[in-house]
């Protein structure tokens, strides 16, 4: 069981720049809309470990860069463009905690009783992956592993798209080798929402209209 005080999403038009900062500073991510086709995520300035919620809600957006605004309303905090063809995710957060009342929400995960994080999740193995896995050589080829045209190796997904360590109780085969895409991966990040939504069926918060 892992308990993740995670951050709570709202959105604000532009006149409402004040009261975007002060969410963010209380812990929560601002989606704040400087016009009906621009919008900036604020959030807390990242502490740089590889688990950190603010820097993978970008991640999340394709964005693995930020700016620290210098100066007005949101000095100090990080910020990303939002891209167009990601607008709906930044509505679909919002929308989800949209029911919740504070900036930040403490959340109980057990991720034996969900494993969607190792479902339909393609894992590049690093240079770092492949020292580690010489302890059992066989899993870096198939049929567990295999070389993508660009010259990356990455796991083999079953045909229901499940990865193959992935036993039926959702505990890892290999769990003391496991790559580093899966150490790092954030409890409570949006990453992981998204994943026990769309794999599961679990919301916390607003589920979507049907």
């Amino acid at each position: 069981m892992a308990r993740v005080m995670r951050p709570v999403v709202r959105s604000f038009a532009a006149r409402f720049a004040r009261e975007a900062a002060a969410w963010v500073h209380q812990g929560g991510h601002a989606i704040y809309w400087a016009s009906k086709t621009r919008a900036q995520l604020i959030v807390p300035r990242p502490a740089g470990t590889p688990t950190d919620l603010h820097f993978w809600s970008m991640l999340d957006l394709g964005k693995n860069r930020y700016q620290i605004v210098s100066r007005g309303s949101f000095r100090g905090f990080a910020s990303v463009l939002v891209p167009h063809t990601s607008h709906w995710i930044v509505k679909r957060r919002a929308e989800r905690d949209s029911v919740l009342p504070g900036p930040t929400r403490r959340v109980d995960f057990d991720c034996l009783t969900c494993g969607s994080c190792c479902r339909a999740n393609e894992v590049v193995l690093e240079p770092d992956d492949l020292v580690r896995l010489r302890a059992r050589p066989e899993l870096v080829k198939r049929p567990f592993a295999k070389r993508r045209a660009d010259g990356k190796v990455v796991l083999v997904l079953l045909r229901n798209k499940d990865c193959k360590h992935l036993g039926h109780d959702n505990r890892c085969g290999i769990y003391e080798l496991r790559p580093n895409a899966c150490r790092s991966f954030p409890v409570g990040s949006e990453c992981c929402l998204f994943a026990r939504e769309d794999e599961m069926g679990l919301y916390d918060g607003l589920a979507p209209d049907a």
